[in-house]
């Protein structure tokens, strides 16, 4: 599951910054907007395999390839590094993602330490 730092800078700079990564399972967590959009990982992008990223896919005439990025997890969409080279077409999909995908749950409140008193 290891992602070369090279690769996850690639991915960062085709999507000109709108997106960041946070380091998880191994690989990174790809964000739009607080909203986990994809993984990478194995140098690969993985989505979710719902219909809009599906239908994203087949209007822009790219083949739907699934994989399971860890042995025994779900297949997700594999979307190759070589695919990122189109910036626009990534950024789409991603933008698909995003609209198709619920807004992250919100964290509970954690207690303020000033107001607790030391004891």
């Amino acid at each position: 599951m290891p992602v070369s730092p090279d690769v996850e800078l690639f991915l960062r700079e085709q999507l000109l910054g709108r997106v960041r990564t946070r380091r998880m399972f191994g690989g990174y967590g790809v964000y739009a907007d607080d909203k986990c959009v994809a993984f990478l990982l194995n140098d690969a992008l993985y989505l979710r395999p719902i219909a809009p990223a599906q239908d994203y896919l087949i209007r822009t005439d790219h083949e739907i390839v699934t994989d399971s990025p860890v042995k025994g997890a779900q297949p997700y969409l594999r979307i190759d590094p070589d695919l990122w080279e189109d910036s626009d077409w990534l950024m789409g999909l991603i933008n698909v993602m995003h609209a198709a995908l619920p807004p992250p749950k919100p964290k509970p409140a954690k207690p303020d330490a000033a107001r607790t008193p030391k004891q």
